[in-house]
This record gives structure tokens, sequence and C-alpha cells, in this order.
């Protein structure tokens, strides 16, 4: 089965081409593929271990290694693929996809595992007001259950000590299918054991970003921290937004695709970094339809250096048509 990698530093990027496969065959390749590239990193003496792990496949019973996540977005160009970030640096916990199997609905399923990622981090002396530093939350039917997951998500913050005059947590909030009877919401989540030597920093962007509760959202615009001896930031899902809160250029992707850029340019300059840094991009796109001019402005403007993933799934409000997020790490 065909398999390409991108990778640059710390990240790697596997994508299996459908050829008319099926999902658990094209996971199995994919595992090979992974297997493969672990295999020639031991055999040069790279000890690094995989930090994160993403699947970009169904999210059904399919051979998933352990330790990765999947929430059942798909590659918007076709075929599957997987997303892995390697450190050597132990400050940091990955917890892979937590699910509500009991809860009926968006704001229930939220709330258990907001409790449950608690519950994980108090297990090992953390918590999420001072540990939890990026999270990624994925929500099924996103335009009709994204109210009670962010509703809830601001109630839970508020009762664990992160408001406006404390901060919160750089994210994503974006469409995703979960297994069956797993409820509407996911969490995937990295913590940091130590953050005074993560020398953990939040991003605003205030020349063209406005605070995210002014508008009734709890999230960082990013975070900049210490992972493996180098400033790295990890920048949140951003969309083509104003400093109120507005959705600008409603109905045209391309424009919205730039503005998202520019927005990220801002949040990245502040990190005293640029695009020059980037080692992965993530784009969410609500119709496939645009895909394919997402993908020629993105090669336009990037000139296709950047290893990149454009997935389909929808964005948190119905006039977003498109949603970036990166990480980057100053060398």
């Amino acid at each position: 089965m065909n398999c390409r990698t991108e990778e640059a530093y710390n990240q790697l990027i596997i994508h299996v081409e459908p050829e008319d496969r099926s999902a658990a065959e094209q996971v199995a390749a994919l595992n090979k593929a992974y297997g493969d590239y672990v295999a020639g990193m031991a055999s040069r003496g790279d000890c690094r271990r995989a930090l994160l792990g993403r699947y970009f496949a169904p999210a059904e019973d399919l051979p998933f290694l352990d330790g990765f996540s999947c929430a059942g977005q798909l590659p918007a160009g076709g075929g599957s693929a997987l997303w892995v970030m390697f450190t050597a640096d132990d400050n940091f916990i990955y917890t892979p996809i937590l699910y509500d199997r009991a809860g009926a609905d968006s704001a229930a399923n939220t709330l258990s595992i907001f409790e449950e990622y608690s519950r994980i981090l108090a297990g090992s002396g953390l918590t999420l007001k001072d540990n939890c530093v990026r999270t990624w939350c994925y929500v099924d039917d996103i335009d009709n259950n994204y109210k009670g997951f962010y509703k809830t998500r601001t109630a839970f913050f508020a009762e664990n000590g992160l408001t406006p005059a404390t901060h919160y947590i750089a994210s994503t909030g974006i469409a995703g299918v979960m297994p069956a009877g797993c409820g509407v919401v996911g969490m995937d989540a990295l913590a940091v054991k130590d953050p005074s030597a993560a020398d953990v920093k939040y991003l605003k962007g205030s020349s063209n970003l406005g605070r995210t509760d002014a508008y009734g959202v709890t999230f960082e615009r990013g975070a900049t921290l210490m992972l493996d001896g180098c400033r790295t930031a990890l920048i949140s899902g951003t969309a083509s937004i104003d400093t109120a809160g507005h959705v600008l250029h409603v109905g045209d992707v391309e424009a919205q695709s730039l503005r998202a850029w520019e927005n990220i340019n801002v949040l990245l300059d502040e990190a005293g970094m640029s695009f020059g840094d980037v080692t992965v991009m993530i784009t969410y796109i609500r119709n496939k339809e645009d895909y394919a001019a997402v993908r020629r402005l993105y090669d336009e403007r990037f000139d296709g250096s950047i290893p990149h993933l454009f997935l389909h799934a929808p964005i948190c409000r119905p006039d977003w048509l498109m949603e970036t997020e990166c990480i980057a790490v100053k060398r």
C-alpha cells in the first residue's frame, strides 16, 4: 500500500492513499510504516519516544496503537493518516482521547471527561490549572452540541481556578466523530509535570485577536514552553477572527485562510518565532469541496515546506470555513 511520510524535527506525518482498501487495511499500513520508522530511529541511536500520536481515520474498532488517539476525522484529500510527535523530555504527560460512555448529551459528556481527566492528573499529584497546557476537544455534530460543551467547560474551569484573572489552556475545539456508545465529546490533553522547568507562558496576539472569554469561550490563543531544551509554541486552533471576536470574510474560504494564517503569524511573532520555525500545521476544513482552494493557497504561501494535515472537520461556528493549529520550535 502506498505510504508517504513528512517529517520536520520532532514531527512525523504518515499518509496512506485509499487505493480501494478498507479502513482497517489503511490503519494496518500506517502501523507498519510507523514501526519501520521507529526501527530506523533505533538503528540510528535515536532514543526519543512518541509524546503524542493521533490517527485520522474512522473512529471504529481498528488496529490503533495503544497510547494514540482517534477522533474520526478524515483527511480532506482521502485516505488515512497518522501524526506523531517525538520527545526525549520526560516532563510531559499525554493523555489520549477520553470519552464518556454514560452521559446523555454534550454537557454531561464534557463534565464527565473533565472530571475524569482531573482524577488522572491528581493521581500524579497534578491539577488541571497548574499542569495542563494543551487540549484538543472533539464535538460530534458541533453545530448543535458545541454550546453544551463550551458552557460546561467554562463552569468547570471556574470551579477549578481557571478564570480571566488566572489563565486558561491552549486548545482546539473542533468536530469529531466518537466511536459507537462513546457520547458526542472526546478530548486529548497534554500536561507538564513541572511548570517552572517548562517555563510556560501564554500568547495573546492582541493586535489581531481579543480575549476568548469576552465572547463566552475559555481558552488561550497559544502557549510557549521548553521542550527538549527548545522554546516550543503550541498554537491553538485559529480562524478568521478579529479583536472583537467577529468572523471575518464570511463565505470566502480563501480570504478566511489568509486571515487565519495572519493571526497565527502574530502569535508566532509574539513567541519570537515565524512560520520558518513551524514543524507541523493542521488545517480543519468545514466543506470538503473547499479543500482544493485551501491546499492551493497553502502551497503558494508556504511552498509545501511545512508538514501539513488537511482534515474534513467543521469548525465551532457555521460561518467559519477553516481553522489552523500549529506547533513551532525555536532551535
